[in-house]
């Protein structure tokens, strides 16, 4: 689980809102949550929807350390 994206999701209240603030679907705010690469065009967005208290470099960071993270941990 990106534990960023996480951050990003309580700060906003909801997988739903933070997908509406960055302007895509809850599905992709999901893939993000689990996992899945964030579009370097929505970066800014997910920083401005959380009002700056998630940083571009947490987003980036997370994103390179994903790959050391339970795969399985969203896995339905």
């Amino acid at each position: 689980m990106n534990i960023v994206i996480q951050k990003a999701i309580t700060i906003v209240g909801s997988q739903k809102e933070l997908a509406r603030k960055v302007g895509v679907n809850q599905s992709a705010v999901s893939k993000w949550l689990c996992g899945g690469g964030i579009r370097s065009q929505y970066i800014p967005a997910l920083v401005d929807a959380t009002d700056g208290k998630v940083t571009t470099e947490e987003i980036l960071g997370s994103l390179v350390s994903v790959d050391t993270q339970n795969p399985n941990e969203c896995a339905a």
